[in-house]
C-alpha cells in the first residue's frame, strides 16, 4: 500500500469539479461530433457549421470556466495541487509508465501521475481549441470559404478537435485501467455514489 502523506493536501473531487468535468465532457464530445458537419459554411445552407459553431462557443465558456477555476477555484480544482510540474509529481507519471508495461495502474488520488498529465495535455488543448473556435466564431461568413490567416487558424482548429478526440480515447482508457482494478473513480465524478472508489 502506498504511503497516503505523499498526497498530503490533496482531496477527492467536490460538487463543483464533478459538474465542470461532467460539462467539459458531455460538451467535448459533442463539439467534436457536430464538428463532422462544420464543413458546409461555405455554402449557402450551413445547417452544420451554425450547429458547431454554438455548441462551439458554449464548450468554449466551459473552458474558460474551468481555466479560472484553475487559478482561484477550490482546492481539489487549482492547478498547483495536481499538475505534474514538480519533480515528485513527475514521478509518479513515470511510475505509471512502467507499470503500463504490465496493464497495472498504481492507486493514487484524481488526476495524479499519468492521468494527470493526460488531463492537463487535454485541458491545454481544450483551450487551443476554444481560442481558434472563438475567432472562427466571430470572423468565418458563412456563404464563403476561408482565405489566408483564417484558413490557418480553421485548419490549426480542426487539428485540435482531432487532438480532443486523441484525450478522450486516452482518458477514457484510464478509466477502464482504474475500474477493471477495483477502482471505479467514474462512479464518483458522475455523482453514481457517495462513498467513492474502492482502493487498494
Amino acid at each position: 500500500m502506498e504511503n497516503s502523506n505523499r498526497y498530503s493536501g490533496i482531496h477527492a473531487f467536490g460538487t463543483t469539479a464533478r459538474l465542470v468535468h461532467l460539462g467539459l465532457a458531455v460538451a467535448g464530445i459533442v463539439a467534436v461530433l457536430s464538428g463532422l458537419f462544420a464543413g458546409d459554411y461555405k455554402h449557402i445552407d450551413h445547417w452544420g457549421f451554425s450547429l458547431h459553431r454554438w455548441i462551439g462557443i458554449s464548450t468554449a465558456g466551459i473552458v474558460v470556466l474551468r481555466m479560472l477555476l484553475g487559478f482561484a477555484g477550490p482546492q481539489d480544482l487549482r492547478f498547483p495541487s495536481w499538475v505534474p510540474y514538480t519533480g515528485e509529481r513527475f514521478s509518479y507519471v513515470k511510475e505509471d509508465l512502467a507499470s503500463l508495461r504490465a496493464l497495472q495502474l498504481p492507486p493514487r488520488p484524481p488526476h495524479f501521475g499519468m492521468m494527470g498529465l493526460v488531463q492537463f495535455c487535454g485541458l491545454v488543448v481544450f483551450l487551443g481549441s476554444s481560442l481558434s473556435g472563438t475567432v472562427l466564431f466571430f470572423s468565418i461568413e458563412p456563404g464563403r470559404k476561408a482565405q489566408g490567416m483564417l484558413h490557418t487558424i480553421k485548419e490549426l482548429h480542426e487539428t485540435g478537435l482531432f487532438l480532443i478526440l486523441i484525450f478522450l480515447t486516452l482518458h477514457v482508457g484510464g478509466v477502464i485501467m482504474h475500474a477493471l482494478q477495483g477502482r471505479h473513480n467514474w462512479r464518483r465524478m458522475f455523482f453514481l455514489n457517495r462513498s467513492g472508489s474502492r482502493t487498494r
